[in-house]
């Protein structure tokens, strides 16, 4: 097998052959595209609902992908929609079964207590030390140098495949926007209109990181975090208001807090029905009219 062949190897040999990989700059991370809900291959740069059976594309096992790019063991390589959709098919079928729920009734005790976590570990740490796995792939052992050239390749073409994939997001985002290149789009959205280096990088279809090294490059300065603009301070307030409209049921938060403030209900009773504070309230409300009096009968001091 491929694991017994690589003890056998000089260990200076293998040291200089560890050197010569190179590390995905995203390694030890499952790269998600959450605009169509896929993972993408650190390999290939392509996307999938799971990863799984595309690897073998590659020369990999899902085990040797997790090894190969730092994940977890345990780490599902799928979209999260593709895993609930297995999780809620795997439920209905168990709770479906009878003798499935039979069958698990033994290890669920088990489950709870921690016992199946500390077997399953002392399993695979048993056949780390023997130097034995599972080897079902059939395929011959291929040549070591060969092997991490073409993995280099991969991997080169892999990223480039990400940035081509990511500027084409981008260039699509410009146009619905209506800019027409990424420095007006920059200007427009970040400095002009005030927007969060969160709300900039979803119009602009970039992701954080980028964008800030976008800025640098185009010579605008980032807000300091934590700073306030009007822009982000008149959000909060939609925000807020159309929390306490939702929470309340209605369409208008001011209409509806000055509607029953008309029909007599008090400061702190409306603060608990909208979750907000008093203040909150009164500043929606406005100034209250004094209530009309009637004036009363005139007596005569004669």
């Amino acid at each position: 097998m491929r694991t017994a062949e690589f003890r056998r190897r000089d260990p200076d040999q293998v040291a200089v052959d560890e050197r010569e990989m190179v590390r995905h700059p995203d390694f030890g991370r499952l790269i998600r595209d959450e605009s169509t809900d896929t993972v993408v291959c650190h390999v290939c740069g392509r996307g999938f609902r799971s990863l799984g059976a595309h690897v073998r594309v590659h020369d990999m096992t899902a085990a040797e992908y997790r090894r190969e790019f730092g994940l977890l063991r345990s780490r599902a390589l799928s979209a999260r929609s593709f895993a609930r959709e297995q999780s809620r098919a795997r439920r209905a079928g168990y709770l479906a079964s009878e003798d499935a729920r039979a069958r698990f009734a033994a290890g669920r005790p088990m489950a709870r207590s921690g016992e199946l976590a500390r077997r399953r570990w002392a399993d695979t740490g048993n056949r780390a030390d023997t130097g034995t796995r599972a080897d079902t792939s059939g395929r011959p052992d291929s040549d070591p140098a060969e092997a991490r050239r073409v993995r280099r390749e991969s991997l080169a073409a892999g990223r480039r495949t990400q940035a081509r994939t990511a500027d084409e997001r981008t260039a699509a985002a410009l146009r619905t926007a209506g800019f027409t290149d990424l420095a007006q789009a920059l200007r427009t959205v970040y400095v002009e209109r005030e927007h969060s280096i969160e709300e900039t990088a979803r119009v602009l279809a970039l992701g954080k990181g980028r964008l800030r090294r976008l800025l640098g490059e185009h010579g605008i300065g980032i807000r300091p975090s934590g700073q306030n603009s009007t822009t982000g301070r008149h959000a909060r307030v939609l925000l807020n208001d159309r929390a306490a409209a939702e929470r309340v049921g209605a369409e208008d938060i001011t209409a509806w807090l000055r509607e029953r403030a008309t029909e007599g209900a008090t400061l702190r009773e409306l603060a608990a029905a909208t979750g907000r504070s008093v203040p909150w309230v009164a500043a929606r409300i406005g100034p209250r009219s004094q209530p009309h009096r009637r004036p009363g009968p005139v007596t005569s001091t004669s």
